[in-house]
C-alpha cells in the first residue's frame, strides 16, 4: 500500500482486552471510526463488506452482543446442527452445506436442512440491520488480487477521514481466515509499516463481526454479479439492508 502524503496506513498497535491500545493512550488523533471489512467476490468483481461503528461502540461490545444472541439462536434452533464454536461462511451456507440434523439418517444435509442453512444467510441479514451503533457500507471494484483489493480498499477508506484529519482503525479478513489491522493515521509515519504478529485491542471480540462483514459482501456480490445458481439471493441485501451506504468505488 502506497501512503498518501497526507494520510498513512500503519499497522495498529497491540493490547490486552482491557484498554485503549498503546498507539492512542498518547495520540491526539483517537480513531473515530472503527470498520470491520470482509472481502469476497470473483474474477470480474470484487466486494468489500463494510461494518462502520465508533470506537466507542466496538468499546461497549453491544454490536458483538447482538450477534452472538443470533448465533445462540442457531444453536438451539432444532431445524440446524450448528454448534458452538462453528463459524459462519457466507459462501457455504448459501451452498446449503452443513452438518446434518443429529437424527438424520443421511451423511449430508438433505435438501430441506440445505435450505435451512441457506434461510441462516436472510438470518444474518436482518440481524446486521439493526447492529447497534453500526452503519453497513460496501466498496466495489474490478476483479484483482486480495492484496490489490486491500490497498484500493484502504486509500478510498483514508480518503474519507483525509478531510477532517480523523483516525481510524481497519479490520480486514480476506478470503481466508487471515485477518490484518490496520490504522488510518492523519498524519505521515515516520517510518515504512510492517504487519504486527500480536493481536490488537478488542479482536476476540471483533472477530464475531467478521462473520456478519462476511454475510454483507457476499450477499452484496451475489446482488450485483447476478449468479444463475444464486438467484434466491440477488435481492436479499437491497430488501434486507435498505439503510446501507452508497457503495465506495475502488
Amino acid at each position: 500500500m502506497n501512503a498518501s502524503e497526507k494520510h498513512s496506513v500503519t499497522p495498529a498497535a497491540g493490547g490486552g482486552t482491557d484498554h485503549i491500545p498503546h498507539t492512542f493512550t498518547k495520540a491526539n488523533n483517537p480513531p473515530r471510526s472503527v470498520y470491520v471489512v470482509a472481502l469476497s467476490g470473483g474474477p470480474d468483481m470484487a466486494v468489500a463488506g463494510l461494518l462502520q461503528m465508533s470506537y466507542e461502540a466496538l468499546e461497549s461490545k453491544d454490536p458483538v452482543s447482538t450477534w452472538d444472541e443470533f448465533r445462540e439462536e442457531l444453536y438451539a434452533d432444532p431445524a440446524l446442527n450448528v454448534r458452538r464454536g462453528d463459524t459462519l461462511r457466507a459462501r457455504k451456507l448459501a451452498a446449503g452445506q452443513g452438518r446434518p440434523r443429529l437424527t438424520s439418517i443421511q451423511r449430508g444435509p438433505s435438501r430441506a436442512e440445505q435450505w435451512g442453512y441457506r434461510h441462516v444467510l436472510r438470518r444474518g441479514l436482518k440481524v446486521i440491520a439493526r447492529l447497534p451503533g453500526t452503519t453497513v457500507g460496501t466498496a466495489l471494484g474490478a476483479g484483482m488480487s486480495t492484496a490489490a483489493t486491500t490497498a484500493a480498499l484502504l486509500e478510498g477508506l483514508s480518503s474519507r477521514h483525509r478531510e477532517d484529519g480523523s483516525a481510524a482503525l481497519v479490520l480486514i479478513r480476506a478470503h481466508t481466515s487471515v485477518t490484518h489491522w490496520y490504522e488510518l493515521t492523519p498524519r505521515p509515519a515516520p517510518t515504512a509499516p510492517d504487519l504486527l504478529q500480536g493481536p490488537p485491542y478488542a479482536l476476540a471480540a471483533a472477530d464475531g463481526l467478521l462473520e456478519a462483514a462476511e454475510f454483507v459482501a457476499y450477499c452484496a456480490y451475489q446482488h450485483h454479479a447476478r449468479s444463475h445458481n444464486r438467484r434466491f439471493l440477488w435481492e436479499w441485501f437491497p430488501e434486507l439492508l435498505p439503510g446501507a451506504l452508497r457503495p465506495l468505488r475502488i
